[in-house]
């Protein structure tokens, strides 16, 4: 092509046969953008990200069609070697820019959030230069700090006081974690000895949509009239942008990725024994518990009605899934129905101190009309759905005016998450954790308090130690919140509340918010911060991630992210010398670790949690990556429970001649049949297992390690 004549490289788009599908192409590029000035509103919820990016690229390439053919023309006419050379470089300079300006975190997030091809075009660009094959190279996005030691990069764990920061962020932490705040704060004499305690959860709703948070629809008055009476919450922030991790958080006052769950039951966990409670923990007081809820996921199975006397999830039957869909989207109606049976409750315990948990859900994707709505676009729907449930919330606190109880029952209101309208592209919820998906409301409202705009910054894990401490309560080790009971009062304190993300395929977040700033850390699989200055952008339109604003919120998220990749117990499970043990079972798992002894109990029930103690001794380093499967197998493998974990002490912590000793807990399935269980137990690494040598039984490379017996419930029924 470098041969032909100059004439025949000339571009005359207008003058060759295509033009007249070039002049259809822009009429509709013309229509196009008329649509999308006309119908805006409807046009950014709409997933045009894809069609927008390819639209971009045919411009970008028409546009470059001529350059790159003068450039191909003024290069024919040079010498063999500078031809050759030009061609030669231009790649590489390529490549060059692509590495300078792919290492910004602008330039990360952009690339793989809203160019549909930029996470997996910058991974297979990254691939080359990762030179020591950890996964995770220094450029555009890798976020390796040492890309000479593979057991350096930002998914690695983190070996404490060892003087090397493995992970890339925070520095170096130290195995023994520090005593969580938890902040109990005297309570006034004016707050009633015997309140009772009504916790409102409502789910998919974000603070900027009521009245309270400055909102022109007039979408909660009933709501707006409590915080007119309580303690509104200015910076009140979900730890994660999904029920499923948010519940678990307000009931248990630990942050979602730290909450005791049990995995043995199918779908998404539900609560283990051992985690404790609002209910749990108000009940030494005299609170007799309830909950009326209303989705699947709070089937007792789930355990949430740990502590709850009257747990009724019936009205789940009034929302269903949606064929082709995921829990993203359901249909159905219940806040009348929630509330008819919370003003049952409140008539049936009127001669006790009560703790009732009533959650509404009918501001969930898909957006119903109700009579008296905004409109029937996507927000006005929502917000039809928001002003419904308030409507019905308003009718449960009339009756509790009504009934003589209102002036002693504190009353909390928080919504589970929010919920995204196209802001950074991003609709509904779930996997994001910017501030349309988690900025909620929250308002508590205290019998003999005042009403107070709080500017402290509170999240749904101070929910427990707030109530316990207004209760008369002492903080708990497992608390992982504040006391708001101070910011009630008036006392008013600046802090950074933290944020958890996880979900299939590596992606992992992590986040913290102040008065001032959201910092995100994207820690996988592209690596970058985002910060925003939410006093003055609380829709989050600015990243300011490529200067030094918001550098002490930063510092503070990486401090937190650091200490939490420290397991509990990591210190402790390191043995100063070789345990007694009177027998042993000497199975090696591989070259690497040798487990000399797990103890179960030897005998347990159907719906109780076991202690598993495993003691392990260290024969060589071992490479990053592999955990410990543990699968309890019951009779004619009739059921099956799942024990997988990493080790309390990180296995790539360990050292050879170092002994381990640790405890892990499981549950027996509530359904579990009675009869002898088998302990198995090995090392994997993705779909690869460990050989496995025992004194005991091993097949398939898992050692049956130890047994124990399901005797029959209380019951006796199995």
């Amino acid at each position: 092509m470098l041969d032909m004549p100059a004439a025949k490289l000339a571009w005359r788009p207008l003058a060759a046969r295509w033009s007249p599908v070039i002049a259809i192409v822009a009429m509709l590029g013309v229509a196009s953008a008329v649509w999308l000035a006309v119908s805006w509103d409807t046009a950014q919820l709409l997933p045009l990200r894809l069609p927008a990016v390819l639209a971009l690229a045919a411009v970008l390439f028409v546009a470059c069609v001529r350059p790159a053919l003068a450039i191909a023309i003024g290069l024919r006419d040079r010498p063999r070697v500078v031809r050759r050379a030009g061609w030669l470089l231009l790649p590489v300079a390529l490549l060059g820019l692509i590495l300078a300006s792919g290492s910004s975190d602008g330039v990360i997030k952009a690339a793989s959030a809203y160019t549909a091809f930029g996470g997996p075009i910058s991974r297979g660009v990254r691939t080359p230069f990762d030179f020591d094959r950890d996964g995770y190279a220094r450029f555009l996005g890798g976020g390796d700090c040492d890309d000479g030691d593979r057991t350096v990069h930002p998914g690695a764990a983190e070996l404490p006081d060892d003087g090397i920061d493995q992970n890339c962020v925070g520095g170096d932490p130290s195995a023994r974690q520090p005593a969580a705040d938890v902040g109990f704060a005297p309570v006034p004499a004016s707050v009633p000895a015997d309140f009772r305690v009504l916790l409102i959860t409502i789910d998919t709703v974000r603070a900027d949509h009521f009245g309270m948070y400055g909102y022109d629809r007039k979408t909660s008055p009933n709501l707006d009239a409590l915080a007119g009476e309580g303690t509104v919450f200015e910076h009140g922030w979900a730890h994660a942008p999904s029920t499923r991790y948010s519940i678990p958080a307000i009931l248990t006052g630990r942050l979602p990725l730290d909450v005791h769950y049990d995995t043995s039951i199918d779908g998404w966990p539900g609560l283990a024994p051992k985690a404790t409670t609002i209910a749990e923990a108000l009940a030494p007081f005299g609170f007799h518990g309830g909950a009326i809820t209303n989705y699947w996921y709070f089937d007792k199975s789930r355990r949430m009605d740990q502590g709850i006397a009257e747990y009724d999830n019936t009205n789940a039957r009034l929302h269903s899934g949606v064929a082709g869909a995921g829990p993203e989207q359901t249909k159905g109606s219940s806040s009348r129905e929630q509330t008819d049976k919370a003003i049952a409750f409140v008539d049936r315990n009127a001669d006790k101190r009560w703790f009732l948990w009533v959650h509404y859900y009918d501001p969930h994707y898909a957006y119903e009309p109700h009579a008296g709505g905004f409109g029937t676009d996507d927000v006005a729907l929502y917000d039809g759905e928001i002003a419904f449930t308030d409507q019905h919330v308003g009718r449960l606190l009339a009756h509790l005016r009504a009934s003589g109880v209102y002036d002693k029952t504190v009353v909390v209101v928080t919504g589970d998450h929010g919920e995204g309208f196209g802001e950074h592209d991003i609709k509904l919820h779930g996997y994001h954790l910017y501030a349309p998906q988690t900025k909620v409301p929250l308002v508590i409202r205290v019998p003999g308090l005042g009403a107070h705009r709080s500017t402290t910054p509170a999240a749904h894990i101070d929910l427990l130690p707030t109530l316990v401490n207004l209760a008369g309560g002492k903080p708990d080790a497992d608390m992982m919140g504040r006391s708001l009971v101070g910011a009630m009062t008036g006392i008013d304190r600046d802090r950074v509340v933290f944020q958890q993300l996880s979900y299939e395929g590596n992606h992992e977040m992590r986040a913290g918010a102040d008065r001032q700033c959201h910092v995100i850390y994207n820690v996988s699989p592209n690596t970058s911060w985002e910060v925003y200055r939410i006093d003055r952008d609380p829709l989050e339109t600015t990243d300011l991630s490529g200067g030094e604003e918001c550098a002490a919120t930063r510092a503070e998220i990486e401090r937190w992210y650091d200490q939490s990749q420290v397991p509990a117990g990591a210190a402790d499970a390191l043995l100063s010398s070789r345990p007694a043990l009177a027998t042993t079972i000497d199975a090696n798992l591989g070259d690497s670790v040798r487990l000399l002894w797990c103890e179960a109990p030897a005998k347990a029930r159907p719906g109780e949690t076991l202690t598993l103690t495993w003691t392990f001794e260290a024969r060589a380093e071992v490479e990053p990556g592999w955990k410990l499967f543990v699968h309890v197998v019951g009779p004619n493998r009739s059921t099956f429970i799942n024990g997988d974990h990493t080790p309390a002490r990180p296995f790539e912590w360990w050292r050879p001649g170092q002994f381990i000793r640790y405890t892990t807990s499981l549950t027996i399935p509530r359904n579990a049949i009675r009869g002898r269980y088998v302990v198995n137990v090995g090392m994997f690494k993705g779909s690869v297992r460990a050989p496995a040598t025992a004194k005991v039984t091993v097949r398939d490379n898992a050692v049956a390690c130890t047994e124990l017996e399901v005797e029959p419930d209380a019951s006796g029924a199995r």
